[in-house]
């Protein structure tokens, strides 16, 4: 079970954001560097709430072979954070 923080998801956001197409970019306008960064900043907000109030990501660990990683499954490979809730 891995915590995700806030500077992680920022930054995955932030790289998944700057490996776009230049045409997607572009289209969207997330080409300025400084429009890229007030969308990181308001995704992760929006995500984990303000600083102070702050949102727990949990996410599974890494598990199979080192050649073909993959995220374990919450009830399989880990046990559920919170076993109560149920997905529906």
């Amino acid at each position: 079970m891995r915590l995700v923080t806030r500077d992680d998801l920022r930054m995955t956001i932030s790289v998944a954001l700057s490996v776009t197409t230049p045409y997607k970019q572009r289209a969207t306008g997330i080409n300025i560097e400084h429009v890229r960064e007030e969308i990181v900043d308001d995704l992760v907000r929006r995500i984990m709430g303000s600083p102070e109030s702050e949102t727990v990501i949990l996410r599974p660990s890494m598990c199979g072979s080192p050649l073909s990683p993959r995220h374990g499954v919450w009830g399989v490979d880990e046990p559920h954070p919170c076993p109560d809730l149920v997905r529906r």
